[in-house]
């Protein structure tokens, strides 16, 4: 099988905001349904969404009474999370940053992320006793099925996916393709894609070089459980201490 070349800085063009209408917009309300499952917050709290995108959680979190500080590299996400806010007379603050040159001093009580890209800044961000909730792709799930092709069919759109492991760098790679419905049917040409995976034992061994623990894991229910290699994606939380 060739191997992938994939730039180092994908994701600066990876998420456009025509991405916000891909089927895992059609989830929003659910994915945060599990994460006050899975955090059990009191609803007072302030919230960082690191790498919101255009904002679909940022903005659903602040529905429910969050104070919400979203940050994303691509202006044009920026502008389209903003002008959401705007329409729906949401608090939330979207600030267009690399997630890597944030300088947030202890101003959050929770922080968000669906992809790691600096354990540093979370950790630098969050108030003692504050959380960080993640969510990636799980590597045991990864080393067992991969490769795979996999689809995924929302309301306006279909996305496809080709999944490989890539075990040298302890990476997930691929493409992503995505066709859009309508009188013409659209695609998108395929972006590609690559994301570092952990094992717990490594997250927990990162969490605590940084004055953090690793406090739960969960599956994709929201229940508390160690992750299994039948399960695409894990998600956990880690506390500052």
């Amino acid at each position: 099988m060739a191997e992938l070349e994939i730039d180092q800085d994908w994701y600066r063009t990876a998420y456009p905001p025509e991405m916000d209408k891909l089927p895992w917009a059609d989830k929003t309300v659910s994915e945060v349904d599990r994460f006050m499952t899975m955090l059990s917050p009191r609803g007072d709290e302030r919230v960082l969404d690191m790498g919101c995108g255009t904002g679909r959680h940022s903005l659903e979190l602040a529905r429910r009474g969050f104070s919400v500080v979203g940050v994303e590299l691509l202006a044009a996400n920026v502008e389209v999370g903003r002008e959401a806010a705007a329409a729906r007379s949401l608090p939330v603050e979207f600030v267009q940053a690399d997630l890597r040159e944030l300088e947030l001093d202890e101003e959050f009580d929770i922080v968000a992320t669906e992809n790691l890209r600096t354990f540093e800044v979370i950790a630098r961000s969050l108030r003692h006793g504050g959380r960080h909730l993640a969510q990636t792709p799980n590597r045991l799930h990864a080393e067992k099925h991969m490769p795979v092709k996999t689809w995924i069919l929302g309301s306006e759109s279909v996305e496809l996916t080709d999944h490989r492991w890539n075990a040298k760098s302890s990476r997930l790679e691929g493409t992503a393709a995505s066709i859009w419905f309508g009188e013409i049917f659209e695609k998108l040409d395929p972006i590609p894609y690559s994301s570092r995976l952990y094992l717990v034992e490594e997250l927990q061994q990162i969490y605590e070089s940084l004055g953090m623990r690793l406090t739960n894991t969960f599956r994709g229910s929201g229940k508390a459980g160690r992750p299994r290699d039948n399960q695409f994606e894990i998600f956990w939380e880690a506390r500052k201490e």
